[in-house]
């Protein structure tokens, strides 16, 4: 087994087959993103995936070095294309900071490559590790900090030297090893351990960062501390790209922020004057040289577009010999391309892109004609549709769950205002998972995580096959915006689909018993029933004008009937409810999990 790892790990190390990924550290003070923790991994498919089992391969192999360097490459590859400014936190082994290991020159120049700057750089020192020469490795770091590098001391509380490598690294940041925090609000030495390292570290002028922070209880704590750098699951997992999720810091979407509509080719739609016909080649090239800009043209008669010149076509014809003066006289119909791509105004962005694709498997078309009512309104690029399609991508991600990926608490706002505006008929459905308390207490997070997931799936095998919008509230909370008339229908199905799959998650004792054993409020040992679903279901009539805060009161509040319904499950209609009546249950809202 060890030689075949020994062979596998040479074999990514040839291939530079390593992937970075990124952990968020959130400002708490601030409700920002701090910056991000670059992890290395294997590739998914191979046996050295886990990062334990590569760097103890890499060690066990003396081939530690080689796999240091590849990850810094890798990372450093990585950040320079996220495009943010924030700090990038690597994890370096002291051996690789030590002559004849360490070479200033390969430093630099990986910096120089990836134009990145030093001072965007945290170079993280695990205290797993011990070091051989300690007054070596302060002169790296006094060259490191000399460069504008930042330096931080990992695993804090976890290995060799504790504190004594505090006081000789003298180093920006101490990360707390994540002992210290798990379950913090139930341990009384862990929250006095840190309560006097952030003692300490006032005093010495450094930043804690809290390792390992998963659930709200051990947020609060961590934040009452004074600490102001987090990280953690809560906050949001290795991701390949720069996202996170801070709704558990209570931060708000930008001041200005807009609800967008399904965006369209009208979006980037730019009104351009066209040229007709029976136009000559000439009046079209002194078109396009007065307009540096401009590098095709729409012909249109009548307001019906005909096709699209290309100024690479007539630069090329007018270069040839006596290629001006044979041509230029001639219309623009000598050169027109009326192959190109037209699209109408209100086409999604999703099926333009496809159209493109689509289009010609030789090359992909740089403008498009943008039409409405079949009749021409002005140009759209290439570009700029790959512009949008990656900014509403960015968007997704940065609001996304960070367990099951779904769009979170924004853009569940966001799908009720776009219904609301559109005044349709549709179904808005709070599910709960009700009993999931004692399931993770008895089972696990890990197992919990994976009900959470199977409900995630299922909700989108129901629901947006048919066009609904699926979001993730948080812990075990999700909602559905549908316009599908088998909406509720899907809803009491998925609830028994729900429960005939969570049962596998059980020992054949407890599915015999037909219950769990676990503390309740009080501290006292009780029986729980098995998981199973709610679904508060509110049906908006068309024409509804309840607002969005509203509609989030009528879904909680139907959500709080379902849990104590028989068969958990409760419908109600928008017309039940007034304005002043959806104001009595203000204190549920959509937007906390229940």
């Amino acid at each position: 087994m060890q030689d075949s790892l020994s062979q596998e790990l040479k074999r990514l190390l040839s291939d530079e087959k390593i992937s970075t990924l990124l952990q968020p550290i959130v400002n708490v003070d601030k409700k920002n993103v701090f910056g991000y923790e670059a992890l290395s991994r294997g590739p998914s498919d191979s046996s050295l995936h886990g990062a334990q089992m590569l760097f103890e391969t890499a060690e066990r192999c003396g081939l530690a070095s080689e796999l240091d360097g590849l990850c810094l490459r890798t990372a450093a590859r990585s950040w320079s294309g996220q495009g943010t400014p924030l700090k990038l936190f690597v994890n370096v082994s002291p051996a690789k900071l030590m002559p004849p290991e360490f070479k200033p020159s390969q430093l630099r120049e990986l910096l120089k490559t990836n134009r990145l700057k030093a001072s965007d750089i945290v170079i993280e020192l695990s205290e797993r590790y011990p070091t051989a020469d300690p007054s070596e490795l302060l002169k790296t770091l006094a060259w490191l900090k000399a460069e504008g590098f930042l330096i931080a001391i990992d695993d804090l509380g976890s290995g060799y030297s504790g504190l004594k490598l505090w006081s000789e690294l003298k180093p920006d940041f101490v990360k707390i090893d994540r002992h210290f925090i798990r379950d913090i609000q139930d341990d009384l030495v862990k929250r006095e351990f840190l309560r006097s390292v952030v003692e300490l570290a006032d005093r010495l002028g450094c930043k804690l960062i809290a390792e390992g922070v998963e659930t709200d209880a051990e947020f609060r704590i961590v934040s009452g501390l004074g600490i102001s750098l987090v990280q953690g699951f809560l906050f949001g997992r290795p991701k390949p790209f720069a996202t996170a999720c801070l709704e558990p810091l209570g931060a708000q979407p930008d001041s200005g922020f807009t609800i967008p509509r399904q965006e369209s080719a009208g979006l980037l739609c730019v009104s351009v004057e066209p040229i007709t016909s029976d136009s000559t080649l000439q009046h079209a090239w002194e078109r396009l040289q007065n307009e540096p800009g401009m590098f095709a043209l729409p012909v249109v008669d009548d307001g019906r577009p005909l096709g699209l010149l290309h100024k690479w076509r007539i630069l090329e014809t007018f270069s040839t010999p006596y290629g001006r003066a044979l041509y230029e006289k001639c219309p623009v119909t000598q050169m027109l391309s009326s192959d190109a791509l037209v699209v109408d105004h209100d086409l999604p962005l999703d099926e333009v892109s496809q159209r493109l694709i689509d289009d010609d498997a030789h090359y992909l078309k740089q403008h498009f004609i943008v039409t409405r009512n079949e009749r021409y309104e002005g140009l759209g690029s290439t570009r700029a549709l790959l512009q949008q399609i990656t900014a509403q991508k960015i968007e997704k991600a940065r609001y996304a769950n960070p367990l099951t990926q779904l769009p979170g608490n924004v853009p569940i706002q966001q799908a009720l205002a776009a219904r609301t505006e559109d005044r349709l008929p549709f179904t808005l459905i709070y599910f709960d998972i009700n009993m999931f308390k004692p399931l993770n207490d008895m089972l696990g997070y890990r197992v919990g995580d994976q009900v959470i997931l199977l409900l995630a799936d299922l909700l989108l095998d129901f629901f947006q096959s048919d066009g609904g919008f699926v979001g993730h509230i948080g812990g075990d909370d999700f909602v559905v915006v549908s316009q599908s008339p088998q909406a509720i229908p899907n809803a009491i199905t998925l609830q028994t689909r729900f429960v005939d799959q969570t049962r596998r998650f059980y020992t054949d004792d407890v599915l015999r018993k037909g219950f769990v054993e676990s503390e309740d409020r009080n501290g006292q040992i009780n029986r729980f029933p098995l998981v199973s679903l709610a679904a508060g279901i509110v049906e908006v009539a068309a024409g509804d004008l309840h607002t969005v805060d509203q509609l989030s009161d009528a879904a909680s509040y139907a959500k709080k009937r379902a849990k104590a319904s028989t068969g958990f499950r409760y419908i109600d209609s928008t017309r039940a409810f007034a304005p002043g009546i959806l104001a009595t249950s203000a204190d549920i809202k959509l937007t906390e999990a229940q």
